[in-house]
């Protein structure tokens, strides 16, 4: 087995949990055309949703972009994100993951990863950038899960050198 060694201390205790509560479940769907993180942020914080978490399970993307992991060359972090590979539709949602909290500043950060199936039937996955997933001729579609009382944060973290989600207590 592999052991691999982040660059700074480690958190003690490792795995951090927070209680939350279901306040809403609905159903998402994106138009043809509509940016993936702009279109779930938008379409969620007009319900008044801050922290949720959503599965995709439906439709597929006009183009898309999506990162992997690589070696950091710095040695600043373990990994940090490679190159964005670039795929024109359409591209066939296999199936996503993505969480909504709240950025350092308070405001709204969704991050997604997804495995697709690109045109000529190759199947990719990985990481989803903001601003760069655009919602094809039949949408995406998606359920939401709403959570109050607790939530995800991002804030520092020291032993992966590396802003994170982490869990967090919500208002």
């Amino acid at each position: 087995m592999r052991t691999l060694k982040q660059p700074g201390p480690p958190l003690e205790p490792r795995r951090l949990a927070v209680p939350a509560n279901v306040v809403a479940e609905l159903r998402l769907t994106l138009a043809e055309g509509e940016e993936l993180h702009a279109g779930i942020i938008a379409a969620l914080t007009a319900r008044g949703i801050r922290h949720a978490a959503i599965q995709l399970d439906g439709g597929g993307f006009a183009r898309m972009d999506y990162l992997t992991g690589q070696p950091d060359a710095t040695g600043a972090r373990l990994a940090t994100y490679g190159a964005p590979t670039h795929l024109e539709g359409p591209v066939t949602l296999v199936g996503a993951n993505a969480i909504l909290g709240a950025k350092e500043d308070g405001g709204p950060i969704l991050h997604c990863h997804a495995v697709v199936v690109d045109r000529a039937g190759a199947l990719h996955g990985g990481h989803l950038p903001p601003g760069a997933c655009i919602a094809g001729a039949e949408g995406l579609g998606g359920w939401v899960t709403a959570l109050g009382e607790g939530g995800f944060a991002v804030a520092y973290d020291a032993e992966t050198n590396y802003p994170i989600f982490q869990p967090a207590r919500t208002a």
